[in-house]
């Protein structure tokens, strides 16, 4: 069973919009996938779950709540709260991955970078640390960013998700921004990524290879370029 886990320190940068496509995509896969809700305040997956009753999705008060069913599915997808809190220590230290989606102004990278920082210092492993560049407004920006977050040393997706006023319509309708059309680039995690989205100690060999590859071929279907 894998855990990936969205995280951020503040809202509106993309956490709950990666995590409804991750889990649009997975379902695809026929991979048993839970997406967890844990921004009781808020809702937003869960809400966004319940316009088309196709995803499995429930709301969490407390993060200890999620673990005890992870027997029951082959991924989790936890959608966190937009803050840090003690239950972003808590995913941390469960999830297989921690993606953090970030803004290319400096005012969103900046806080970002402090907020894996802390994780690190908390004993999370670095390299289960996960930057995706979100609200890209042209390649010129993109490259900024991405410069920026070559110095910090944290991992980060070689891709990122445009600005466009068209993914909260489709969102609206409950879909994913996977689904906004037909014709589509998507982006996939290289394979050092992928490969420790699924713990191979976890099942029999045969079962085991299976459920890799319908991970790896899930690929985290999240973004890059729409046409």
């Amino acid at each position: 069973m894998t855990i990936i886990a969205f995280i951020s320190q503040k809202g509106g940068v993309g956490k709950s919009t990666l995590a409804q496509a991750l889990a649009v995509e997975a379902k695809k896969q026929k991979i048993r996938v839970l997406l967890a809700d844990c921004d009781f305040q808020q809702g937003t997956s869960y809400e966004w779950a319940k316009e088309k009753k196709r995803i499995e999705c429930r709301l969490f008060n407390q993060v200890k709540d999620i673990w005890p069913l992870s027997k029951n599915y082959d991924l989790i997808i936890i959608d966190a709260p937009a803050r840090t809190s003690q239950g972003t220590l808590e995913i941390a230290k469960v999830a297989n991955l921690l993606i953090q989606p970030a803004g290319a102004s400096r005012a969103d990278l900046v806080p970002a970078v402090k907020e894996f920082n802390a994780l690190v210092k908390l004993g999370i492993k670095k390299e289960k640390l996960l930057f995706v560049l979100n609200h890209i407004g042209s390649k010129a920006e993109e490259e900024v960013a991405t410069e920026y977050l070559k110095e910090t040393g944290y991992s980060y997706l070689p891709i990122s998700l445009p600005e466009k006023v068209s993914f909260r319509s489709i969102q609206n309708e409950g879909k994913a921004i996977t689904e906004k059309i037909r014709k589509e680039k998507l982006g996939t995690i290289p394979q050092e990524v992928s490969d420790n989205l699924y713990a191979p100690e976890a099942a029999p060999l045969k079962k085991r290879k299976e459920k890799t590859k319908r991970l790896r071929s899930l690929g985290m279907k999240v973004q890059e370029e729409f046409y």
